[in-house]
């Protein structure tokens, strides 16, 4: 609601001062009414009536107020404003979402990006990678049609040229909902250059100066490279080069066993590229439930990708026609040789260059800032999202904290943060998915719990589709209501929505058969699971007998069969 007010500010001369005290500045209603009263900010005397409209827009513009956020001191008697009422510095996931709601919810927002809006996830994160990913799964599906062919079956060489191509038309595609005329058209003032704070509620980028009573710090990660002798000097990939390669490298080394590596290490391979993955972790995907996560490693290593756990490097240099990546594997040493090496070993926020310090903003490892569940910094009118607060770094997750900080700044209806549902898909082939608790985290937070497990080899599609190496993991806590999820399968990032409303809501393990699904569908699963885990309940001799006792059935129930299969 706008509230309108007219307003005059009158300064005393100290040396008139009826009281003997400092001179006040007095901020009075002319229809009569004394709305508040404030000290002055400016030494000098104004001697004349200075009549001002105030608009304010639920306590965002409060000059007369003394609780008001006014920093800068009455300059010709008319008090600062903020020249918005919202500032954003991130064109990412996040950063997007926060200024698109605010904007068309009537606030003056500005949104600051250095680079590209959409951010990495749409210029060198998710988009291109799951190109990628499907380019080579479409080499991977080629060369499996030998096995349906009379003749001779030989797939074409990738060319890297037209692959980067359909990389490029896929980001294109998407870029106008991300581009800065869009922005514009919603209401939101787009500056195309860094960012760096002055104070609390200032912000400087390109020689322009804004101010805000909030500003949103939302400007992502980057690949954190790590401090080892040589790799400098003989070269690296990241995310922001590996969608963009004139030509295919002969080999790859790439250093990290998580999503990224993992993922990008069997699209390469399936391009014909010599991989080897290698991490300090025991395993591949750790932060994956172990038992589902063996099912990627076994395709890994079916498809030729060499995986070398438990392994760090020491250093690297430069032979006549390879990087040598030297390992240190607890005792023993041992030389990788690969053409390319592809650095994926997580992520650092990139806060470097914000000049934090001048708004008293707290800094974490790696450049994160920690927030509270409302999603503020220490300094509660600057709140973060996105990996620049370390938290989840997913765009979905960067997504569902900008919605709550639009429903927090723009409608002050309140929230926090919960991140108990959140989800996530490594997108390999079996792809892995997981929402919630898996046994592993449940028993490190103490929750008694048991798994009902189901093996894709039990549902009709997966046989048709020769996709049965996998496996459906539901969590249940002592009550049988479902905690988390965790699934092996192709697809199984699209097979994800049912357990999410079962996290969400903590249905009983029974509630999955509730819908009536389509046959022959790889959702099937989760009834193949609820009906496993009943089974027993219902079909046994208990059962049948006050069955035969109530309605005088006469079957025996299953027998040993004597027939061979």
């Amino acid at each position: 609601m706008y509230l309108l007010f007219i307003v005059y500010y009158r300064v005393l001369p100290a040396s008139k001062a009826a009281d003997g005290r400092s001179p006040r500045v007095g901020c009075e209603n002319l229809s009569g009414g004394l709305t508040s009263r404030g000290e002055p900010r400016a030494a000098a005397a104004i001697t004349r009536l200075e009549i001002i409209l105030v608009i304010a827009i639920d306590g965002l513009y409060i000059p007369c107020s003394e609780t008001a956020h006014v920093k800068t001191a009455i300059t010709k008697g008319i008090p600062h404003m903020y020249t918005h009422d919202i500032v954003v510095i991130g064109g990412g996931a996040g950063g997007l979402s926060v200024a698109s709601g605010c904007a068309q919810l009537g606030l003056k927002t500005a949104l600051v990006e250095r680079e590209h809006m959409g951010g990495d996830c749409l210029h060198f994160g998710c988009v291109p990678s799951k190109s990628l990913i499907h380019v080579a799964s479409e080499f991977a599906a080629a060369r499996r049609l030998s096995g349906y062919t009379r003749g001779d079956f030989t797939v074409p060489p990738p060319d890297m040229q037209a692959i980067n191509k359909q990389i490029a038309a896929v980001i294109s595609a998407i870029a106008y909902h991300d581009s800065p005329v869009r922005f514009r058209s919603l209401g939101v003032d787009v500056y195309l250059s860094a960012a760096q704070f002055r104070n609390e509620h200032e912000v400087e980028t390109g020689g322009t100066v804004l101010s805000a009573k909030r500003i949103v710090v939302a400007t992502g990660s980057r690949a954190a490279v790590p401090s080892i002798s040589g790799l400098a000097e003989a070269g690296y990939l990241t995310n922001r080069d590996v969608f963009s390669l004139p030509q295919l490298p002969s080999s790859l080394a790439i250093m990290g066993a998580g999503p990224i590596g993992v993922e990008l290490g069997q699209a390469f391979r399936r391009l014909g590229v010599e991989v080897t993955i290698i991490d300090k972790a025991a395993r591949i995907l750790p932060r994956d439930d172990a038992e589902v996560a063996r099912f990627v490693a076994k395709k890994l290593e079916a498809e030729g990708i060499q995986i070398v756990t438990e392994a760090a490097v020491e250093g690297v240099s430069q032979s006549a026609d390879a990087k040598v990546l030297t390992l240190r594997k607890g005792n023993k040493r041992d030389t990788v040789e690969a053409s390319e090496i592809l650095v994926a070993a997580g992520r650092r926020a990139n806060t470097d260059e914000l000049n934090l310090e001048r708004a008293s903003v707290e800094i974490g490892p790696r450049g994160v800032i920690p927030v509270n569940d409302k999603l503020q910094s220490n300094v509660a009118h600057i709140s973060v999202i996105g990996d620049a607060n370390g938290n989840y770094p997913f765009t979905h997750v960067a997504g569902a904290e900008a919605a709550l900080l639009v429903r927090r700044l723009a409608l002050h209806a309140g929230g926090r943060i919960n991140y108990r549902t959140v989800p996530w898909v490594s997108y390999t082939d079996p792809e892995l998915a997981n929402v919630g608790h898996s046994e592993t985290s449940a028993a490190a937070a103490e929750i008694s719990a048991r798994v009902v497990r189901q093996s894709f080899a039990g549902v009709d599609r997966a046989h048709a589709e020769t996709a049965t190496d996998g496996i459906l993991k539901i969590v249940l806590d002592k009550r049988d209501k479902v905690i988390g999820v965790q699934i092996a399968a192709r697809g199984a990032g699209e097979l994800l929505g049912p357990a999410l409303f079962a996290v969400r809501h903590r249905w009983k393990l029974a509630k999955f058969r509730d819908a009536l699904t389509p046959y022959p569908t790889m959702s099937e699963v989760y009834g193949r699971a609820v009906s496993s885990e009943l089974a027993a309940k219902l079909f046994n001799p208990t059962v049948r007998k006050i069955l035969r006792g109530l309605f005088r059935y006469r079957g025996l129930g299953p027998q040993p069969s004597t027939e061979v299969a």
